[in-house]
C-alpha cells in the first residue's frame, strides 16, 4: 500500500526505483519455497503485481491528473515463455511482450521506452520484444522460437481491448502450417536428447524427460487443440493414472529447478 501510495503522489524517477527496488529485494530476501507448481505460481504472480505497478507509474508520469483508462491506451503487456506458463522460477528470466496500436493521439513508443528503462534500471532480469499488432503474424513467420513464445501468451496489464484483438490474431497464428510446426518442434527435441542423453548427471530442463519436453507436448497441444495445460489431454489421450504419473514426475523436476537456482543464484 505504501509502495502504491508513493507511485501515485511522486514523480520521483530515483525514488520511485529505489523504493521497487528495495520491495523487490525484501520480497527476494524472504521469500518461501513451498512445493514447485504452486510456488511458481504465487512467484510469477509477485512480478505481476511489480510490473502492473511500474506500468502505472509510468502512465502517470506522462498523462499526470490527464491519465485515460488502460483500456484506452492501445498498449497491452504480455508475459512469455516460463512467465507466460506461471512456471517462473527465482532467477528465471522475465519475458515479456508489448503489443501497440500505432494510433496518432498518444505517444505511444515513449511510453515504451520509459517504461522497458525502468524494468532495466531496477535490475530485472528482463528479455522483451516490442511488436505493433499488424506485425505479429509476419514475426511469428520468421522464427519458430518467437512462434513457440506467443503460443505461451498471457496478459498481465494494459488495454484489454487490445488484448483481445491480439487474441485473434494469435489464434490465427496458432492454426497457420501446423503440420510443419510440429514436426520441426520433434526433430528440436529428439536434438535436444542426442545433446542432453540420459545419464548419472542429467540436464532437468534440456535433457531427455526434461523440463523442456513437459513443454513441448504443451506447445504440441496449444497447436492442435488450443488447450490451456495438458490436463486436458484426459481422457481420450491420456487416462487418470498416467498423467498422475506425469504430474508426480513433473513436480519433482519444478522443485529441483527452484533449489539449484537457491544454490547456483
Amino acid at each position: 500500500m505504501q509502495l502504491k501510495e508513493l507511485i501515485y503522489s511522486s514523480n520521483d524517477d530515483f525514488k520511485i526505483s529505489k523504493a521497487i527496488k528495495t520491495s523487490i529485494k525484501e520480497y527476494l530476501e524472504h521469500i518461501k519455497i513451498e512445493g514447485g507448481k504452486d510456488f511458481f505460481v504465487k512467484h510469477t504472480k509477485k512480478m505481476d503485481e511489480f510490473i502492473t505497478l511500474i506500468y502505472k507509474y509510468i502512465i502517470k508520469k506522462n498523462f499526470e491528473n490527464f491519465a485515460p483508462s488502460f483500456n484506452s491506451i492501445p498498449i497491452a503487456l504480455i508475459a512469455l515463455g516460463s512467465y507466460g506458463r506461471e512456471q517462473l522460477s527465482i532467477y528465471s528470466d522475465i519475458d515479456i511482450m508489448i503489443v501497440y496500436k500505432d494510433i496518432k493521439g498518444y505517444s505511444l513508443k515513449n511510453i515504451i521506452e520509459t517504461f522497458i528503462t525502468m524494468l532495466w534500471d531496477l535490475g530485472l532480469k528482463i528479455g522483451h520484444r516490442v511488436h505493433e499488432i499488424d506485425d505479429l503474424t509476419k514475426a511469428s513467420r520468421g522464427d519458430i522460437t518467437i512462434k513457440t513464445a506467443m503460443l505461451e501468451s498471457r496478459f498481465i496489464t494494459g488495454s484489454k481491448f487490445l488484448w483481445f484483438q491480439t487474441q485473434n490474431v494469435l489464434n490465427k497464428i496458432r492454426h497457420e502450417n501446423k503440420k510443419e510446426y510440429i514436426l520441426a518442434k520433434f526433430n528440436e527435441m529428439k536434438q535436444r536428447h542426442q545433446k542432453h542423453p540420459i545419464s548419472m548427471e542429467p540436464n532437468i530442463k534440456e535433457g531427455f524427460g526434461g523440463i523442456r519436453d513437459s513443454n513441448t507436448l504443451l506447445w504440441i497441444n496449444k497447436v492442435i487443440f488450443n488447450y490451456p495445460n495438458n490436463s486436458y489431454l484426459i481422457p481420450k489421450y491420456a487416462n487418470e493414472e498416467e498423467y498422475k504419473e506425469y504430474r508426480t514426475s513433473l513436480e519433482f523436476l519444478f522443485k529441483t529447478r527452484v533449489f539449484l537456482h537457491l544454490v547456483a543464484k
